[in-house]
């Protein structure tokens, strides 16, 4: 009968392998330079637990080595110590090195972010975006003199809601892409959210020109802008200058001119407009709007002079025919009432 021989495997203990690690970090203390060490415990992927130990023991021998506050504050993180790794990170607020404050104060955003996400209760995401965002602007003040990713600060910004850096960074993205529609259309809207009222209409012109396809709507845009601002004159000579080449902008001009009370010019653009156009529904919608509109300004007169150049045109037509003939009527015009009256009879 043959046997095997089974030999007991070794299986060493977390104290044991502390010891170890703890042993080949005094060998590497001899060996190499300390902040060489320092570099390869934080380079340490696989066990953060031990290259926490080693850092915090470098600290106690030299408890105002900030690079050792960071680097230990990083390995928290890592290791899910969030709590320690804030507290240390607290200790470099008032660091004299910029290039330590800047680092700090992002890994505290960073941290702070995380941090957020772990809330399900409203209140206390409320609370943690607060400091989410005095966080953002100690880390705005310690990177505006150096180099800095815009694209990331400015999505930081959006994420948090702070309009004014986020307008701060789409500008820097605009020199970058002048002709973005979208960070240039981002920009209007923020600019108009901030009262930034100049930079607000820089924009919008600069929409009319590159965003070809919503070109009118950015005209239109502009123009309520201006009838908010009661900006009325600026409204009138934007609208008179593209109605030269639109009937939907001919159109806004008459509205504009209804809406100011001036009944007069409204009519002569409807009417104009009926000249514009070639479809027969078209031409009796101007028409009619030409009439209301001196209807609307008590411009009884004028709309009986213009109806009688219209009434034998449209005598097959029943709402035209039946539009004067009421105007007729309410204008006491009855001897005009009647030969139309007549024209109709006679017509059928």
């Amino acid at each position: 009968m043959s046997y095997v021989k089974y030999e007991k495997k070794y299986v060493a203990t977390y104290k044991e392998l502390v010891i170890t690690f703890l042993a080949f970090c005094v060998i590497l203390f001899v060996l190499y330079p300390k902040d060489l060490l320092k570099d390869q415990i934080l380079s340490e992927s696989s066990n953060y637990d031990l290259s926490m130990l080693y850092l915090e023991n470098m600290l106690d021998n030299d408890p105002t080595n900030e690079s050792l506050m960071l680097g230990l504050a990083q390995q928290s993180l890592r290791s899910g110590k969030r709590d320690l790794s804030l507290r240390l990170l607290k200790l470099l607020d008032n660091s004299k090195d910029a290039q330590m404050k800047k680092k700090a104060f992002i890994l505290t955003y960073t941290l702070l972010k995380e941090n957020y996400f772990f809330f399900d209760d409203e209140a206390k995401k409320k609370q943690q975006m607060k400091k989410l965002r005095l966080a953002y602007e100690n880390v705005m003040n310690s990177i505006l003199h150096s180099e800095y990713d815009v694209d990331t600060w400015y999505t930081e910004a959006i994420f948090i809601k702070n309009d004014e850096w986020a307008y701060y960074f789409l500008e820097k993205k605009m020199a970058n892409e002048p002709e973005n529609i979208a960070n240039t259309t981002q920009a209007y809207y923020l600019a108009i959210k901030l009262n930034k009222i100049k930079r607000a209409t820089t924009h919008i012109h600069t929409l009319q020109k590159i965003d070809e396809d919503n070109r009118d709507e950015w005209i239109l845009a502009e123009y309520y802008d201006l009838m908010e601002k009661k900006k009325y004159m600026q409204a009138e000579m934007l609208l008179k200058k593209y109605s030269r080449s639109s009937i939907e902008f001919k159109e806004e001009l008459a509205l504009f001119y209804s809406d100011r009370g001036a009944y007069i010019k409204s009519s002569k653009i409807y009417h104009d407009l009926r000249s514009d156009v070639n479809n027969y529904t078209d031409k009796k919608i101007y028409l009619l709007k030409s009439l209301d509109a001196l209807q609307a300004g008590s411009y009884k007169n004028r709309a009986v002079a213009l109806a009688s150049r219209y009434e034998n045109s449209y005598l097959s037509d029943r709402e035209v025919r039946s539009y004067i003939l009421k105007l007729y009527l309410a204008t006491s015009e009855l001897d005009k009432a009647s030969k139309l009256a007549a024209k109709i009879l006679k017509k059928r």
